[in-house]
């Protein structure tokens, strides 16, 4: 088949194009509330931009109230953002999280979806403690780009990880991440999701050596040797 996302000429029940950019990083992302209060919601469009410095990207829709979402609000106010890993065990509690208003009694949405806090090192973000991976990470810029209609307008929020939270129990001899052992939550299209539970290696073809050295400070992680 073949449609133009403009005409939405796909001729489907449901739109097929979140289900054609898959699987996607959950950003769990919390923040601190002007309140003081703890906030934290998942968004499905997060992704590494670049390592050296290490920058991150997320994308955040406006709200159903034709408002920025706090997640937003948050960091641009405070200068400073956390991303948690979603490891299966922690799907309930993510997907929780992603409610738009706070049930009455409720301030704190860590509170609300029963998580457990943890102190940062370097930014005043609590992050979640069961999560396998936090990144701690300080806010660079906003790209703010239009929708066809409110909802569709978009905040794309960069940050720098200023440090990084690993579990020792996921680092395996060989000084790599198993991620296999993590499992971590994933998001596909409609409301369905998945978890990494497989990998496979492939090396890169091989250039010059001088050059190979670059590709494998950025590709293999061993920047810092």
């Amino acid at each position: 088949m073949f449609y133009e996302p403009k005409k939405n000429n796909h001729g489907l029940k449901k739109n097929p194009f979140k289900s054609c950019t898959v699987p996607r990083v959950i950003g769990w992302i919390s923040t601190k509330n002007e309140d003081g209060t703890d906030n934290i919601a998942p968004y499905s469009q997060f992704t590494n931009l670049t390592f050296d410095p290490p920058l991150v990207l997320f994308s955040a829709n406006q709200n159903v109230f034709d408002d920025r979402k706090n997640t937003v609000k948050n960091i641009e106010r405070t200068g400073e953002f956390v991303y948690n890993m979603v490891s299966e065990d922690l799907a309930e509690a993510m997907n929780k999280s992603s409610i738009a208003e706070l049930p009455e009694g409720f301030k704190d949405k860590f509170e609300y979806c029963g998580l457990e806090k943890a102190d940062s090192e370097i930014v005043d973000v609590a992050r979640v403690k069961a999560s396998p991976v936090q990144y701690e990470i300080k806010y660079v810029q906003t790209l703010r780009l239009p929708g066809v209609d409110t909802i569709n307008t978009i905040d794309i929020i960069i940050g720098e990880v200023v440090g990084i939270h690993i579990k020792d129990e996921f680092i395996t001899e060989e000084d790599k991440v198993d991620v296999t052992k993590i499992r971590p939550v994933a998001r596909l299209g409609y409301f369905d999701f998945t978890v990494v539970d497989n990998s496979f290696t492939m090396d890169t073809p091989k250039i010059d050596p001088a050059k190979q050295a670059l590709v494998d400070k950025g590709l293999e992680g061993i920047a810092g040797k």
